[in-house]
């Protein structure tokens, strides 16, 4: 396609879509894609995938700090409704629908926008590798997908289309994270879910002929923060997860998991939290975070005793 359709498309997803950043990738960085999730096996002959991220508010990402600074348990909704499930997710789901036919209109090739989190239960590909595809961000090494203007605090949607669009490249700016010096994710994780980090320990991610690694999280402890069934977190009750389950943390997790296939959540969107923790994405510091949370008060952590010299 002619480069003036591409940034037709990509004006439309920031000014007419309201989405902050927008990249473009081509089919062969998904060269590594795991088996059923390659793009191509959801859109044959899927040819590009634009990417795209909505902002998370810095006062949405304040109702964690409240919570796990100041114990305002009732406050950590804000953050479920406006920093995870609720709106954000709405967002990428309206802007995945009106790109994907504005991308028809003006290509005449299919276009297919893809779920915004657990609002419809559809199988889904990992955003964040579209988005590190499209040459958004890199990961950090609490695995989540950092932008250099926003960090972890982002939200991210695909279109995938059989139009072949003018890539964009990979991100090639300052490393974004160094789990060597920083070990905030770590330190803040309550449950102990982000392992430390270890030379040559990490997941590693290939696309574009650029490789990152990030950190092995323990998705058995993570769901205990996540879902609020960790006792001292869930002054309000609801489903607690037996103490002898979850301490000491270290331990095997296989009654961890027991307990959620015993006890399924089957609508997050609805009926279960699974926003109740958060800290890995309100602390990193990626993203202007001093600026913007401890010089202006937000937050009271001095997240700088985490990090080495």
């Amino acid at each position: 396609m002619t480069s003036s359709i591409t940034q037709q498309i990509k004006d439309f997803v920031i000014n007419e879509c309201g989405m902050d950043k927008v990249g473009i990738a081509g089919i062969d960085r998904f060269n590594e894609s795991p088996e059923g999730l390659h793009p191509t096996d959801f859109l044959p002959g899927c040819k590009s995938v634009i990417a795209f991220c909505v902002r998370l508010p810095d006062g949405a990402v304040n109702a964690t700090f409240r919570t796990f600074e100041d114990r305002m348990y009732d406050l950590h909704g804000i953050y479920g409704a406006y920093g995870y499930v609720g709106a954000p997710n709405y967002e990428l789901l309206f802007a995945n629908y009106k790109l994907a036919r504005l991308v028809e209109k003006l290509t005449g090739c299919a276009a297919m926008p893809n779920t915004a989190g657990p609002t419809h239960g559809a199988k889904m590909m990992s955003m964040r590798h579209c988005a590190y595809a499209a040459g958004l961000g890199e990961f950090g090494w609490n695995s989540l997908m950092l932008t250099p203007e926003f960090g972890p605090r982002n939200r991210f949607g695909a279109v995938l289309t059989t139009a072949e669009l003018e890539p964009d490249p990979m991100y090639s700016g300052p490393r974004l994270c160094d789990p060597a010096k920083c070990r905030i994710c770590v330190q803040m994780c309550p449950t102990g879910a982000i392992s430390p980090y270890e030379e040559g320990a990490g997941r590693i991610v290939c696309a574009g002929g650029k490789e990152v690694s990030y950190g092995q999280t323990n998705w058995a402890k993570c769901r205990i923060m996540c879902h609020g069934t960790r006792e001292e977190f869930n002054e309000s009750g609801g489903d607690i997860i037996p103490r002898d389950l979850t301490d000491p943390l270290d331990e095997d997790l296989d009654g961890i998991n027991k307990y959620f296939n015993q006890n399924p959540r089957q609508n997050f969107h609805q009926h279960s939290p699974s926003w109740k923790c958060g800290n890995c994405l309100a602390y990193c510091p990626v993203g202007s975070w001093k600026e913007r949370f401890a010089d202006t008060g937000i937050s009271h952590v001095n997240t700088g005793r985490f990090m080495d010299e």
